[in-house]
């Protein structure tokens, strides 16, 4: 008797679950009710970066298949009634145009269908870079790096492109700049890529033949001396060495005020700089300056 009781909950239940899956779709019993109809999901993308791998179709939140960019997928013997279809799966820089989720009406013994319109516009963006050299012995040309990768040399009064790059901020770098030239504003800038478009960065350099020299002391004290001594810049000019207790002399510096740095980046551990670092150095024509940097090494 349990087991007669037993069978009978079975042969409830599956019959009560094949009657949801013969509701508003499709089914392979051949024995659905009610009227039938067919309909079809149309895609149609234009721009530039499509989607690689397609989207998805979602028919009452439920997934039913793959779709290409530029495709159709037909949905055949569907009962008549009102079905809710998705694109989804859509690329970042991919738009669906109008309604998305959309209802599509299957009407009995006919077809219809529907277009999802997709537009993608590029990620990538250009940046150009722009050097103007003025005064006289001026510089030959520089070096560019972007987000601190070298990217090449660029004239004095010259234009460089660097193109694919992703859309968002990005670093570039003017180096390599001559000691009796200036540049105006810094050389580390900050530059929005737009997306598929191209953004300008000027960078304005002044030379002169008034120039002076500039003497760079390094006095290091304590235990532990850092044994490879240290680099320091002039301005925004290349990085240069100088010993740990050592004298440096620099010829060809413009004249006027000079900012002058011994790089943290190349002083040890349990080495410090006392005093301004950077400082200013106010360079006399045709003269010297002399600048001291006192370093302090303890136990690490």
């Amino acid at each position: 008797m349990v087991c007669s009781m037993f069978r009978r909950t079975i042969l409830i239940a599956s019959a009560a679950l094949l009657a949801l899956v013969g509701c508003g779709d499709d089914d392979d019993s051949g024995t659905a009710p009610g009227p039938r109809g067919d309909f079809s999901v149309l895609t149609s993308s234009s721009g530039v970066e499509l989607d690689a791998d397609g989207y998805e179709i979602r028919v009452n939140d439920i997934f039913s298949g793959l779709i290409g960019v530029n495709d159709t997928v037909e949905f055949v013997n569907r009962a008549a009634d009102t079905y809710v279809v998705e694109l989804t799966e859509v690329a970042a820089n991919c738009t669906v145009q109008g309604n998305n989720p959309r209802e599509v009406l299957v009407v009995a013994d006919s077809g219809t269908e529907t277009t999802f319109v997709v537009e993608c516009i590029g990620t990538d963006g250009v940046l150009r870079v722009v050097t103007i050299t003025s005064g006289l012995n001026p510089d030959d040309g520089y070096t560019l790096a972007v987000d601190e990768m070298e990217a090449g040399t660029i004239g004095a009064n010259d234009t460089a492109s660097t193109a694919d790059l992703d859309t968002g901020e990005h670093t570039v770098r003017l180096g390599d700049i001559a000691l009796n030239c200036r540049l105006a504003g810094d050389p580390l800038r900050v530059v929005d890529v737009p997306s598929d478009d191209t953004v300008e960065t000027n960078y304005e350099v002044f030379c002169t033949d008034q120039v002076g020299l500039v003497r760079i002391v390094t006095s290091t004290t304590g235990v532990l001396l850092d044994p490879d001594g240290y680099q320091f810049t002039i301005e925004f000019g290349d990085p240069l060495d100088v010993g740990t207790t050592d004298v440096r002399t620099v010829s060809g510096v413009a004249a006027g005020i000079n900012r002058v740095t011994l790089l943290e980046s190349s002083v040890a551990d349990n080495c410090s700089v006392t005093g301004e670092n950077p400082r200013t150095v106010d360079v006399p024509a045709g003269s010297l300056v002399s600048t001291t940097f006192d370093v302090s090494c303890g136990v690490p």
